[in-house]
């Protein structure tokens, strides 16, 4: 009777397992899609506070009474572009390799659920040969009692 509960146990172990991996995978692969959101977002608040810097450098330059946007002028708006383009590129390409990590990481967590679940499927077959064994070697004791005595 106890090898039945070890065997059951390490099924109900195994089984636990893989569905805690399961769930720990999606919770993984949802933060992976919230850093990538979350960089998204970033980068667009990046654009949108590079055009409004562009915008107050045009129009104090034009202040000034020189021509907007010619010169070195033109150099420091582009200059100001490149750099928020770059920042918004850099963003999103950190978001992305985190999120990256993520999806590998809940992948890892999917494979230990499946080991986990064999592990668990393999410590009840082993119960159940152990049981066999038992079984067999009780069995062999008493019919070797019984042909030594009858012979």
């Amino acid at each position: 009777m106890a090898e039945y509960a070890a065997a059951a146990a390490s099924i109900v172990k195994g089984v636990g397992g893989f569905v805690a991996s399961r769930q720990q995978s999606k919770v993984l692969k949802r933060q992976a899609r919230e850093e990538e959101n979350a960089g998204a977002l970033q980068s667009l608040r990046i654009r949108e506070q590079a055009r409004k810097v562009i915008g107050e450098q045009l129009a104090g330059q034009s202040s000034n009474g020189f021509m907007g946007g010619t010169g070195s002028a033109l150099d420091a708006l582009t200059e100001s572009q490149a750099n928020a383009a770059l920042d918004a590129m850099t963003v999103i390409r950190d978001a992305g390799t985190k999120g990256q990590a993520l999806r590998y990481e809940a992948k890892m967590k999917r494979t230990e659920g499946y080991f986990a679940l064999a592990t668990g499927m393999l410590g009840a077959a082993s119960s159940v040969s152990g049981m066999r064994d038992d079984w067999a070697q009780a069995g062999q004791g008493s019919s070797a009692g019984y042909q030594s005595g009858g012979g």
